[in-house]
């Protein structure tokens, strides 16, 4: 990827020849398009509507469906389309800023940052937008929300990898899909950005 303007949020596709991320192609908004290994675009799979961006793809296990976030109502919200940029459904509707949507590797749940007051937290919701629940509740020293995003399913769908600035720092934490379980996994005065899972367990 190597266009002018926005290149970002790429993942692969789960037969691995082809890669799905946001581009702008110079003209500002970005959209999701689908490009071969050689950077040959394949298809355009968002257009707007009116400039806004559509970014962050997350395809299902079977590449069926894209879970993505965009502005096309106004507040970035997530929501789902078809592989082939049809069937567009909103599937959060809450919050101020939804973002960085990740399909679980079963297929069953999706997880993505919210903000609805002024910090992100996780949450996780059916993949038809249902039951959606908060995953993370951290609070800084000082007693403000914590900034918790980019969340990645573990290969088993059990567990989620995010980072958090609690401390301060971005820092990289571990827990179960309900929240009910946290770890911090990095202990150190850097900053980390985006983890995601290996697909082995070992």
């Amino acid at each position: 990827s190597y266009r002018p303007g926005v290149n970002s949020g790429a993942t692969f596709s789960p037969d691995g020849k082809s890669i799905y991320l946001g581009m702008s192609l110079g003209s500002g908004a970005a959209d999701i398009y689908k490009i071969n290994l050689n950077g040959d675009i394949l298809t355009r799979l968002t257009k707007g509507p009116a400039g806004a961006i559509n970014v962050e793809p997350s395809l299902n296990p079977d590449g069926t469906k894209i879970v993505f976030s965009s502005e096309r109502g106004g507040r970035p919200m997530i929501y789902s389309m078809n592989s082939d940029g049809g069937n567009i459904k909103k599937l959060t509707s809450t919050g101020v800023y939804n973002s960085s949507p990740s399909w679980s590797p079963d297929g069953k749940k999706i997880a993505f940052a919210g903000q609805d007051d002024d910090h992100f937290d996780i949450f996780v919701m059916d993949s038809d937008g249902s039951n959606i629940s908060r995953v993370t509740t951290a609070k800084k020293a000082n007693g403000r929300g914590a900034h918790n995003e980019d969340p990645s399913f573990s290969p088993d769908s059990r567990y989620l990898v995010y980072t958090s600035n609690r401390t301060g720092k971005n820092q990289i934490y571990i827990s179960t899909v309900d929240g009910t379980e946290e770890r911090r996994v990095t202990n150190d005065s850097h900053n980390y950005y985006k983890p995601k899972w290996s697909k082995n367990l070992e």
